[in-house]
């Protein structure tokens, strides 16, 4: 198969192929053409080349040992090893406990983990803005719960006052944002 079909048959350029070629992650041979030489690839290296690509992949670098020889894939760490079993119980909704320590299992844990700290950071982030007395239109729709859509219209309508901030921007005082909010309530 030539560059032109490999890079079809991949679903990348050209330029891929030969940096794969040059790489040494693909096999190829050189065949006298009609004019000039032509890139011929090997049918089974592309086969094989494509399926190892596919393959999903578990990047954890927090689980690799100092010297990133070998992974902890036996032995998790402590750390690791606790988070597996605070959410055991959680993720575990059919009664039977999935084995501690595999890679399924402690890719669910971090993504609930990640989840809890996301929405922490959401918490922390509206609180700040709680005592922030001037507010540009993001943060006046996450103190609101309005959309910034809603805002802006109520802005345009002249309900809602706003003033000049940085480089043109627009900022809404808390007072006023608060008394939006009471009429829109008292509506």
């Amino acid at each position: 198969m030539n560059k032109k079909e490999a890079a079809a048959f991949l679903s990348c350029s050209q330029k891929t192929i030969d940096r794969l070629i040059r790489a040494g992650e693909l096999s190829a041979t050189l065949q006298k053409g009609k004019t000039r030489d032509v890139v011929i690839l090997d049918d089974a290296g592309l086969a094989r080349y494509k399926e190892q690509r596919e393959q999903p992949k578990l990047h954890m670098p927090s689980l690799m040992k100092a010297d990133h020889s070998e992974s902890y894939r036996s032995d998790p760490p402590a750390a690791a090893q606790s988070l597996i079993v605070q959410t055991q119980t959680k993720l575990n909704k059919s009664g039977q406990a999935p084995e501690i320590g595999s890679i399924e299992h402690l890719a669910e844990a971090m993504r609930s983990q990640a989840e809890a700290n996301q929405s922490l950071a959401e918490v922390q982030k509206t609180a700040v803005l709680q005592n922030k007395p001037m507010l540009n239109l993001h943060e006046a729709a996450l103190v609101s719960g309005l959309s910034i859509t809603s805002l802006e219209k109520a802005v345009r309508a002249g309900t809602l006052k706003t003033f000049a901030g940085a480089r043109g921007s627009k900022v809404i005082r808390r007072k006023d944002l608060d008394q939006f909010i009471d009429e829109l309530k008292s509506e």
